[in-house]
Order: C-alpha cells, then sequence, then structure tokens
C-alpha cells in the first residue's frame, strides 16, 4: 500500500488535485483542491483501514470490509475526477440492488444485480470511465466472475470450461493464437473492428493486425502496454493481457465495476442471509464456495492494483 503514502501529505495532496483541476480546464481549482484535499485523504485512509482489516478478519466478514473500503477508495478517486462530488444526494446510494430473500434452491452463481439509474455505481462509470450504462442492467454472479483472468484456473478444474485464452506481450505487440479467430468466427479484419467497436483505443490503428500461421499480433499504440478500461482485453495480476475464449461472455466493463458488482451482492448475502451464507462455509456441496473463496483471495490485492493504477494515471 505505498502508492497511498505520498496522500498523508496535505501539502502533495492539494498539489496533486490542483494539477489534475487544471488539466480538466475545472474553473475555481485552487479553491476545490483545497477544499477537496482532507475529504480526499479521509476517504482513502477509511478504505485504507478496510482493507487491511480484510486480512485479519475471518471470511465471515470479508466481503463487507472488502465493499466498504472499495466504496470509500470510489469516493476518493470521484474527488479527482469530479470536483463537486457529491453534489446531490442521489450520487450517495449504492446504485445497484438484489433479492433480498433467496428462493429456495438458490444458486449463487446464478443470482443477479440489478443497476439502477443513480448511485455510486453510474457515478463511477461515467466519470472514471466515461461508461454509460443502461438502467435495469442485470448481471449474474457467474457472468461477472467470468470478468477475472485470475479465477480462469478455478472455472477449468470445476467446471470443466476454458474462458481465456492468455496472450503474451512482445516489444510492441500483444500476441494471441489464431484459433481466437475461429472461436470468434471473424477475419482479421473483423477481429480489429470488433476491438475498435468495443473500446480497444490502445490499438495502433496505423500499423496492420498481422496473422501468422499460429498466432495474431495486434500492435500497440505508441508501443505502450494499455492502461485497464473496459474493452476485450483483460488482464491478471501479473499483468498478461487475456480475451475471452467465447465472445458472448465478454462485459466490456471496468474491472472495478466488476468487484463493485461481486462485493456488493456478497457483502448483502452477509448481513442478510445469515442462514445461507453460514451453510455454504460449513458444507461442501456446490461449486460455490471454492469459486467465492478464490475470489475473495484475490480481491484484496486486485483492488490495490486497480486503484493505485487509477491514482497514477486518472482518466
Amino acid at each position: 500500500m505505498n502508492y497511498l503514502l505520498p496522500f498523508e501529505s496535505a501539502t502533495f495532496t492539494r498539489s496533486y488535485l490542483f494539477n489534475h483541476y487544471e488539466r480538466q480546464q475545472t474553473s475555481n481549482a485552487s479553491s476545490k483542491s483545497y477544499r477537496n484535499c482532507y475529504p480526499f485523504i479521509y476517504h482513502l485512509q477509511h478504505g485504507k483501514l478496510y482493507l487491511e482489516q480484510t486480512l485479519r478478519s475471518p471470511i465471515e466478514l470479508q466481503p463487507i470490509l472488502l465493499f466498504y473500503g472499495l466504496s470509500q477508495m470510489l469516493k476518493g478517486c470521484l474527488l479527482i475526477v469530479d470536483p463537486l462530488y457529491p453534489e446531490t444526494s442521489s450520487v450517495l446510494a449504492h446504485g445497484v440492488s438484489t433479492r433480498k430473500r433467496k428462493k429456495q434452491g438458490y444458486s449463487f452463481l446464478q443470482d443477479e444485480v440489478k443497476v439502477q439509474r443513480n448511485g455510486l455505481y453510474a457515478h463511477m462509470l461515467t466519470n472514471m470511465f466515461h461508461v454509460k450504462h443502461q438502467e435495469r442492467e442485470k448481471y449474474s454472479m457467474l457472468f461477472l466472475l467470468k470478468q477475472l483472468p485470475d479465477l480462469g484456473n478455478m472455472f477449468t478444474l470445476l467446471r470443466k470450461e476454458e474462458v481465456f485464452l492468455q496472450g503474451r506481450i512482445q516489444r510492441d505487440h500483444f500476441l494471441f493464437s489464431t484459433c481466437i479467430l475461429d472461436s470468434y468466427h471473424m477475419t482479421s479484419n473483423r477481429f480489429e473492428q470488433y476491438i475498435h467497436e468495443h473500446g480497444g483505443s490502445w490499438l495502433d490503428t496505423d500499423r496492420p493486425i498481422i496473422e501468422g500461421e499460429n498466432s495474431i499480433r495486434l500492435p500497440l499504440k505508441n508501443g505502450k502496454i494499455p492502461p485497464t478500461e473496459p474493452s476485450p482485453l483483460l488482464y491478471d495480476q501479473t499483468g498478461l493481457p487475456h480475451l475471452h475464449v467465447l465472445k458472448k461472455d465478454a462485459g466490456f466493463l471496468p474491472e472495478l465495476a466488476v468487484h463493485y458488482l461481486l462485493l456488493y451482492n456478497l457483502s448483502m448475502i452477509c448481513r442478510y442471509e445469515a442462514e445461507w451464507w453460514g451453510e455454504l462455509l460449513h458444507t461442501f456441496d456446490s461449486h460455490d464456495l471454492p469459486l467465492i473463496k478464490s475470489y475473495l483471495a484475490l480481491a484484496h490485492t486486485r483492488l490495490h492494483q486497480l486503484f493505485e493504477a487509477f491514482l497514477s494515471n486518472p482518466k
């Protein structure tokens, strides 16, 4: 968590906020950086405390701590890109909902969260990632877990399902097996269009995609590895690029949004479905438990990676 240390200095934080406000051509950038300095610091500090406590807490409580840690960190990040946050009370709600009472035969993987018009979730998508969402979008837990390449091995072991195709980085290119073209039923030209249509701003259109006998080479703009952004491309903790084996599994969501939706639902289950949550943790009847445990183990580390990346380069 060393990336948060500079923000324990109010002088550094005011300068950091002022520079971003100036870059955004925000009016009264100086006064707004002074006003937002301490709220920004405290949001990050509170988020850090929640996330730290996750490592010291039993699994029964971890989803709640992770969700509140994530929420506090998001509120801090929003002050970078929206100096007036929270301008109205409508942005303070969670912005998503889930069924409170679980039906008989409930399966976590089939459970859904529904996106609402207002709230922290929508405000995050719009201001941090410039993504518009549709009201009443629903996402299943299975679909959301399939947006995280670090869980690919668990899907392979538990469900005999290959979800991700791992690529390689070679100088100023990404390399993927040409089997992705067969899976997507696309030519290399159509594949290039597909990437652009879904947020692939990292692809260098001045250089062609090169299709070899066994691999396809995707040229990187300016030769730089792109930041995490909504696109068909996904990253694991080590920074390796991945694509979904099946095009239908692609969600085009920022990874922080995926964690928000998963942790919201898991935290609600902890608080309001104590019987199901308790039985899950003490019985071994389904794939739910190993997938949830794998996800919770991933979330703490991955959230810090994502926030470090955002704070070093806000959109």
